[in-house]
């Protein structure tokens, strides 16, 4: 809690799903106040996010694919908005997708992809193989998220929102 005291801001990783050891979400609801625990996507269902006194607290979850989609989602947009920047959101682009995925389910899944151009020049998005949010090399081996929404089945071809790396960058 001394990190509150001297902070505008804390941020953790790890702690806030539910296993035995996930100890985050029940310190801040004792200390401060939980304002939003759990989101619809995939990956990065566990979040914590409330206040400890008057400092925003966030609580990442532990997977390294996880944490990187929850900053850039939520807490990036959060930490620009408190330094007062009217652009909060990243720029999408619609990419239409060389790849077929079944049915998304109740979650809007943020899949790594890489934009692959083939021998006419036209672009599409490419999901890389392994999504699973443990593994962290997949960040850098794509160059952005392919947004699938909710019980959404994605074929080849369709148009989707696209968050270029870039765009987290500034």
């Amino acid at each position: 809690m001394a990190a509150a005291e001297q902070s505008d801001c804390v941020i953790t990783t790890g702690g806030v799903s539910v296993g035995e050891e996930d100890h985050i979400k029940a310190v801040i609801e004792q200390e401060g106040e939980l304002q939003l625990w759990k989101l619809a996507i995939k990956p990065g269902k566990p979040l914590a996010c409330g206040k400890i006194a008057t400092t925003q607290f966030f609580g990442l979850p532990g997977n390294p694919v996880s944490a990187f989609v929850t900053f850039a989602l939520v807490v990036r947009p959060c930490l620009l908005g408190m330094l007062g920047s009217t652009q909060t959101a990243a720029h999408t682009f619609r990419v239409a997708a060389g790849f077929a995925a079944s049915g998304s389910g109740e979650r809007q899944e943020y899949l790594r992809c890489q934009l692959v151009q083939d021998a006419d020049g036209v672009t599409s998005l490419q999901a890389l193989r392994n999504q699973s949010s443990g593994v962290a090399a997949s960040l850098s081996r794509a160059d952005g998220l392919g947004v699938v929404p909710p019980y959404t089945a994605v074929t080849i071809g369709d148009n989707l929102d696209f968050i270029p790396f870039s765009e987290l960058m500034d």
